[in-house]
């Protein structure tokens, strides 16, 4: 009998290997991933996925413990890419996700029985250091969705790095100090060292400045815009500016509020991600994010969706 336990909320389907409360539990195992509560053992795919629940254990790369600030002797594991390792009778592997700066994916084999936990993959332009998201064969997948839908298909970020830079100098021809709006604290790294790298001077929100902090060699940004070309901040940083702001994210292909968008793939669009899928041979697809509904569509049976339960709509929007 398989060691994984029955899983998914809010309807199990039995032989699931997965469970959602708060973030993923690999059944069967002491092990969540990305979880939002505290958890005794938990996989940090990426800096930005864990929130700060002050977990017993983390698992994740050295980058990612730096930037979340794990003290060096709590206890956490900080575990390079490919380098296999046990945890009982489980043997785990961090691979490349290629989404942001120590992003990475969880391989684990429980007597012959594999599990890939991703999170957001990035296939093509994965972030600046980092390798693009590689391939695990695996009986389960759990991945993220941010995007899935069909009209989520991205240029490259050479492409959408230009567009973007028109934009800013034409706002700063018009004697404007123009806002790009990320989603995350090191989407707002990288494309600040992109538009540096382009010869702009750029200040930032708290967040975005107080994660280039923990970034070993990224540029000091300015905290005010005083003599700056642009201000790189997320939605919760509050910045005082009556410029034009962009969004600069996957979700500048939807309807938005912003004066611009500019379609940064930060994450894997809607091709990209499928393919991904399908190189990993898993039998079992479980999605999470945004766009899950679209990928298991697209999927079919073998997919199932995973997350916190969704409320039910009793009476259809008036026509």
């Amino acid at each position: 009998m398989a060691p994984w336990a029955v899983a998914r909320s809010p309807r199990a389907a039995p032989s699931a290997p997965v469970v959602w409360r708060d973030g993923v539990h690999l059944s069967g195992t002491p092990i969540w991933c990305d979880a939002r509560r505290r958890r005794d053992v938990c996989f940090a795919s990426s800096a930005d996925r864990i929130g700060a629940a002050g977990h017993g254990q983390l698992i994740a790369t050295p980058a990612t413990l730096a930037l979340v600030g794990a003290p060096a002797d709590a206890g956490h594991l900080a575990v390079p890419l490919r380098r296999p390792f046990t945890l009982g009778t489980l043997r785990l592997e961090l691979v490349a996700s290629g989404r942001c700066l120590g992003a990475a994916a969880l391989h684990v084999d429980a007597r012959g029985r594999t599990v890939l936990y991703a999170g957001p993959i990035r296939t093509t332009d994965p972030a600046p250091g980092e390798m693009a998201a590689e391939v695990r064969a695996c009986d389960a997948l759990v991945v993220a969705a941010p995007f899935g839908a069909e009209h989520h298909a991205f240029r490259p970020v050479a492409e959408v790095a230009e567009q973007l830079l028109a934009w800013l100098r034409a706002e700063r021809a018009a004697g404007r100090v123009p806002t790009a709006v990320v989603d995350t604290p090191l989407d707002g790294v990288e494309l600040a060292g992109h538009l540096i790298a382009a010869g702009r001077f750029v200040a930032a929100g708290k967040s975005v400045r107080d994660a280039a902090a923990r970034v070993e060699g990224a540029p000091k940004l300015a905290a005010t815009a005083r003599d700056a070309d642009v201000i790189v901040r997320t939605e919760r940083d509050r910045v005082a500016t009556g410029s034009p702001a962009a969004l600069v994210s996957g979700r500048a292909l939807d309807p938005h509020d912003y004066a611009a968008g500019f379609a940064w793939p930060f994450a894997a669009g809607r091709a990209e991600l499928l393919a991904w899928i399908e190189h990993t041979r898993a039998r079992d697809v479980f999605v999470t994010g945004a766009a899950a509904e679209a990928i298991v569509a697209a999927l079919g049976t073998r997919a199932r969706l995973l997350g916190p339960p969704r409320q039910m709509t009793l009476f259809e929007a008036a026509r």
